[in-house]
C-alpha cells in the first residue's frame, strides 16, 4: 500500500461525504431547468426540515466529474448516494473511483443539515475496512433558509480506525474540517448534467489531520477557497476550488432518483 497516497485519498473522500445530500419528507413540486435547447423537469422539495438545497430523499444519486489541476481527469470522480432515510436522519454514501466507499450519517431535525454524532459506521478503502466515528459536530452545512448575504459556518471532527491489515499501522486518523460560507445570490450555471438556476456560495475550508500510529505521517493543515452552486431539490452541482495556488473543478455528470 502506498501510504502517502492512501492518506491523501482518505482525507479527500471524508471531506466529500456530505456534498449533495439533504432532507425530504413531502412530495416534490415540479420545476424546470434548461438543458441545452431543451427543457427538462427537476424537483424542488418542500419538506419538514425546510431545507430545499439539501433533500434527504432515499435513492437520490449524484455523480460528479472532477477536473484536477494535475493528474488525469476522472481519477477523483465520485458519487453521492442517499442509501436510507429514517425520520430526519439519512445515511449518505460516498463512492469514489477505485472502490473507495464511506458511509456517514446526517440529521436535519432543526431544518439545518449537520453531521450526526453517531456510533461508528464502516468505510472501505483499497480493500481495508475502517470504522468511521463522528467525534464532534457544530454549526450547519446548509441553513434552513438561504438568501443572498446569508452566512454560516460548521466544524466537524471525524475519527477513522482500520480494523486490520497493513493500514492498521497508521493508527487512529482524526480529521477536523472547518468551513465558513456566504451566499452571493442566484444565477444560471451550466454543467454536464444540464443548466440550472442555482444559489452561488463562496466558502473557505480548512482541514487538519492527526495520525497516532507508528508511521507518524505529518500533513500540514490545508486551507482552500471554493465557489459553489447549489440547486433546490438536488444539492451542489458545481464547485471551483483553489488550494495551494492550484485550481480544480467539480461538476455534476448525472442525477437520478429525483
Amino acid at each position: 500500500m502506498r501510504t502517502k497516497h492512501f492518506v491523501k485519498a482518505l482525507i479527500l473522500f471524508t471531506s466529500l461525504a456530505l456534498i449533495g445530500a439533504g432532507c425530504s419528507k413531502k412530495p416534490p413540486v415540479s420545476t424546470n431547468a434548461n438543458v441545452g435547447t431543451n427543457t427538462v423537469s427537476t424537483t424542488t422539495i418542500s419538506d419538514a426540515c425546510g431545507n430545499p438545497y439539501y433533500p434527504f430523499k432515499e435513492g437520490l444519486t449524484i455523480s460528479y466529474r472532477v477536473t484536477p489541476s494535475t493528474g488525469a481527469t476522472g481519477d477523483s470522480d465520485y458519487t453521492i448516494r442517499i442509501v436510507s432515510v429514517t425520520g430526519t436522519t439519512a445515511t449518505i454514501r460516498t463512492e469514489m473511483v477505485g472502490g473507495v466507499t464511506a458511509d456517514l450519517e446526517a440529521d436535519c431535525a432543526s431544518g439545518s443539515v449537520a453531521l450526526k454524532g453517531s456510533s461508528g459506521l464502516d468505510s472501505v478503502m483499497e480493500g481495508v475496512t475502517f470504522k468511521t466515528t463522528v467525534i464532534s459536530s457544530s454549526g450547519t452545512f446548509m441553513p434552513a433558509n438561504v438568501a443572498a448575504g446569508s452566512t454560516w459556518s460548521n466544524s466537524e471532527t471525524i475519527k477513522m480506525e482500520a480494523t486490520g491489515g497493513s493500514a492498521a499501522s497508521l493508527g487512529p486518523i482524526t480529521l477536523t474540517t472547518t468551513e465558513s460560507s456566504r451566499a452571493i445570490g442566484e444565477e444560471s450555471v451550466r454543467v454536464q448534467a444540464g443548466t440550472y438556476k442555482a444559489m452561488k456560495v463562496e466558502l473557505t475550508r480548512t482541514i487538519t489531520s492527526t495520525f497516532a500510529g507508528a508511521s507518524a505521517i505529518k500533513i500540514p493543515p490545508s486551507t482552500s477557497t471554493s465557489t459553489e452552486w447549489w440547486v433546490k431539490g438536488i444539492g451542489m452541482v458545481k464547485t471551483i476550488t483553489i488550494s495551494d495556488g492550484e485550481t480544480s473543478t467539480t461538476e455534476v455528470k448525472s442525477v437520478t432518483g429525483l
